[in-house]
């Protein structure tokens, strides 16, 4: 395994299309709600969406019912699914669990469940992978990803190949508590098998930082994960399989932020490709000055990233929990939350020309408080956007349909 690439590759675009914005505006749907409970006693995860075929959106959560911690995924208001078995509770609320289709229509969930933590140790946690054959409407019981060892496997992403392989990178400590890797695991026979599991780097990946990970035309499949540096920077780096996630290269720097932190800032990104190969990264850093941001940047190969864009554009808020969708047509929607004291928003941009130009900030939400995003995109090239928000006295997860303009 080759050591990891410390410097930045840039190619920069022109001024005047890194700055233009699209001038149509995109379509908003009938919103849908799933209310979650009432009052503040509701304990839930941020919440995760996948869109099917034929119209169908699947948003998944975890919930925390009693002692246990269930996972549940919807089609709708009044409607819900739990998908661990009985006897099994998920490990914690910190974080989604990852949701994804095939394009024969399959339905995987990937999430943690809890394991006792052995004498001196300080997590443990499998990785388990459910499946659905009926759309959603069932969950068989599921498959554990990782060799049975007392540490935590966690912090996943999860995409599906065009030929129906589930690979999903998560990071733990099988190689010591002090060096947390990124690994991949490549699941075959329909979610059945894990068929292959590598780890993509020798250097240190940041413990509780969120990794993602996408499949794109030609056996491409792009991770996105935060790595330490020499000196205590934490930068995202990106590591792009050309035989469909058995191998990868050396990462590569993303961007040199220079974001130097003594601490884990559980602050990931999200990473995309378009069907003509083109690796889109979006992440929270707050680079050598210490200011909370949001970059953008897009690269023809993973390897040579454009000059990163702002999202974020407003003084005086925090940016937060970044997430990307991009179609086969390069058409590209980003959602975050915005913070100040007192309220939180959701809040959009998106591109239409593979990422060349960004559109203005937009604001989805209208309540106080919302928060945590996700988005995904349809076969048929509608997006949806889901997040949680409080509406005295519910606390609801919003199912916002967008559709871009085509360029």
């Amino acid at each position: 395994m080759r050591r990891l690439v410390l410097t930045a590759t840039v190619a920069l675009l022109p001024l005047s299309l890194a700055h233009a914005a699209p001038s149509a505006v995109p379509t908003l749907a009938t919103a849908q709600y799933i209310v979650q409970g009432k009052g503040h006693e509701v304990h839930t995860s941020a919440p995760a969406v996948v869109a099917l075929a034929g119209g169908a959106r699947l948003v998944a959560w975890v919930a925390q019912d009693g002692e246990a911690n269930n996972v549940y995924v919807s089609a709708g208001p009044g409607a819900r699914v739990r998908v661990n078995p009985e006897t099994m509770s998920v490990d914690s609320l910190h974080q989604a669990p990852s949701v994804a289709a095939s394009p024969a229509g399959e339905v995987y969930l990937a999430w943690s469940s809890r394991k006792p933590v052995p004498t001196g140790g300080l997590f443990a946690s499998d990785l388990q992978l459910s499946r659905s054959l009926d759309g959603g409407r069932t969950f068989e019981p599921p498959l554990r990803i990782n060799e049975d060892r007392p540490i935590s496997h966690s912090f996943e992403g999860m995409t599906v190949a065009a030929d129906g392989t589930v690979l999903i990178a998560w990071i733990d400590t099988r190689d010591g508590p002090d060096k947390p890797r990124t690994w991949l695991a490549r699941v075959t026979e329909r979610g059945g098998r894990v068929e292959h599991v590598t780890r993509l780097a020798d250097a240190e990946t940041c413990v509780c930082c969120r990794v993602d990970v996408a499949a794109g035309p030609r056996n491409s499949v792009a991770v996105l994960w935060r790595t330490v540096l020499p000196g205590g920077v934490r930068d995202m780096v990106m590591g792009v399989s050309r035989d469909g996630g058995r191998t990868f290269p050396a990462p590569a720097l993303v961007h040199d932020d220079r974001w130097q932190i003594a601490a884990c800032p559980h602050r990931g990104g999200n990473v995309a490709l378009d069907a003509q190969g083109r690796v889109y990264a979006a992440w929270y850093t707050e680079g050598r000055e210490g200011t909370p941001d949001m970059l953008f940047a897009v690269s023809d190969g993973g390897r040579r990233f454009s000059t990163p864009r702002h999202l974020h554009t407003a003084p005086g808020t925090v940016p937060d929990h970044v997430r990307l969708a991009v179609d086969g047509r390069g058409r590209a929607v980003v959602v975050w939350e915005d913070m100040t004291a007192a309220r939180r928003r959701v809040l959009l941009r998106y591109s239409v020309d593979g990422g060349r130009t960004l559109s203005r900030v937009q604001t989805l939400s209208s309540v106080v408080k919302a928060y945590t995003p996700d988005v995904a995109v349809a076969p048929d090239g509608e997006f949806v956007i889901v997040w949680n928000e409080e509406a005295f006295p519910d606390l609801r997860t919003v199912v916002q349909p967008i559709s871009l303009p085509v360029r």
